[in-house]
């Protein structure tokens, strides 16, 4: 068995090449009595990725140096998916004409 000694994993520092979501910014008010955002002067912007997974809908805060990024990934992963819309449409179109060739219309 184990030593007993923790393990740690190593995380990744870089993104995935494709993510769910949208990028949206947005301005907080902080909470303070006396500053600014009272005054509707608020704080901003912040980036957040937003995402849907198992019916709920997630919010993840961005780095602004991570912000690039995580937006390309956000558009190529839209990107694929109408790609991928279109591939099946295409699919069920050649399908259907297939069957129509074998029924003998």
């Amino acid at each position: 068995m184990g030593t007993g000694a923790p393990v740690r994993i190593e995380r990744s520092k870089t993104l995935p090449k494709t993510l769910p979501g949208a990028v949206c910014a947005q301005w907080v008010r902080c909470g303070r009595p006396n500053c600014k955002c009272v005054r509707g002067e608020l704080h901003g912007p912040y980036y957040y990725r937003f995402w849907r997974e198992g019916g709920r809908l997630h919010k993840k805060y961005i780095k602004r140096e991570d912000l690039d990024a995580v937006k390309k990934a956000c558009e190529r992963r839209r990107h694929e998916r109408r790609e991928l819309a279109r591939a099946m449409q295409e699919y069920r179109r050649i399908v259907t004409m297939i069957r129509r060739v074998e029924d003998g219309r």
